[in-house]
């Protein structure tokens, strides 16, 4: 994983290399990075490689403050979430309908913090059945989150600077152009 974050490899499968190492390390689970938008208000999908595109599409463009599931709440919360039995936890009233019919049972999900702490997205966990954390799972997705916060603020330094570039590219190319057209005296 830290190979692709230094390599410079595209954030989306970073985040879909991480969700299937996780999965392999669960058996029976599915792994799920959803992202958190510019505006910090909604969260857009990242990676869920094995979850039913029904199920992502569902979730995407959620806004956090409406506390919409595990995940919504994890992000708004800035903590995590566990619903180990969604069927009987009352706090998911609104979308238990849309999780269980697509089979999933317990859903952990972790606000995934930039290194100043700020919410970048979540980390989530889901499994077929009723269950919670164990230490180990925990000790896992402490790691994790960790490497997808690492991936993610990368990804989002890169593109800042991409644009930086561009814009410094573009005042250059004016400046020129009004040298050029006679509007400014050269050497300004």
């Amino acid at each position: 994983m830290l190979e692709m974050i230094a390599g410079g490899n595209a954030l989306p499968s970073i985040l879909d290399a991480l969700c299937r190492v996780v999965e392999e390390m669960c058996p029976r689970s599915f792994c799920s990075i959803l992202l958190l938008d510019a505006n910090g208000d909604r969260l857009w999908q990242g990676a869920a490689p094995s979850l039913p595109k029904s199920y992502s599409e569902a979730m995407n463009g959620r806004e956090i403050a409406s506390c919409w599931g595990p995940c919504g709440m994890a992000a708004f919360r800035k903590e995590q979430v566990i619903a180990s039995d969604i069927q009987a936890d009352p706090l998911w009233e609104r979308c238990r309908e849309l999780v269980l019919s697509h089979g999933l049972q317990a859903c952990w999900s972790t606000p995934i913090f930039s290194s100043e702490g700020k919410v970048l997205g979540t980390f989530a966990i889901l499994s077929r059945e009723p269950r919670s954390p164990a230490r180990t799972d925990q000790n896992l997705i402490d790691q994790f989150t960790h490497l997808a916060s690492i991936a993610i603020e990368r990804a989002r330094a890169e593109d800042a600077l991409r644009r930086s570039e561009a814009y410094f590219a573009e005042a250059q190319k004016l400046s020129q152009t009004a040298v050029s057209a006679g509007t400014l005296p050269a050497g300004n």
